[in-house]
C-alpha cells in the first residue's frame, strides 16, 4: 500500500499545485455495487478553501496510471475537505 500512497500523493500534490494539500489519505473500500475501490482524502488549505475545477478535472486520468503501475486496478474515489474539517474529523476519531 505504501507504492500506492505514494503514487497517488505524487500526482495530486502536482495537479493541485500551489493548493496545500494536506495528505492524501488512501484506503480500499467497496463501491455502492460492492466492487472495490480506493477511496481518496484530500484536506486542502486554499482561498475559501475552493479549488480551481480545472486542476480537478483531470485528476483521476492523472492517478490511473501510476495506480496500475503500483499494482492497483481499483478505481479512485476521491473526497476533499478543509484542513479545518480534517482536523476535527481526527480529533472526533481518537
Amino acid at each position: 500500500m505504501a507504492t500506492i500512497d505514494e503514487a497517488v500523493k505524487r500526482v495530486v500534490h502536482r495537479q493541485l499545485a500551489p493548493t496545500r494539500v494536506i495528505g492524501p489519505t488512501t484506503e480500499v473500500a467497496e463501491d455502492t455495487d460492492g466492487d472495490p475501490m480506493l477511496r481518496i482524502d484530500v484536506a486542502i488549505e486554499a482561498a475559501m478553501n475552493r479549488l480551481d475545477p480545472g486542476e480537478v478535472a483531470g485528476l483521476i486520468r492523472h492517478v490511473c496510471k501510476p495506480l496500475t503501475e503500483s499494482g492497483t486496478d481499483h478505481f479512485p474515489e476521491f473526497h476533499f475537505m478543509a484542513a479545518e474539517e480534517a482536523a476535527d474529523a481526527a480529533a472526533r476519531s481518537h
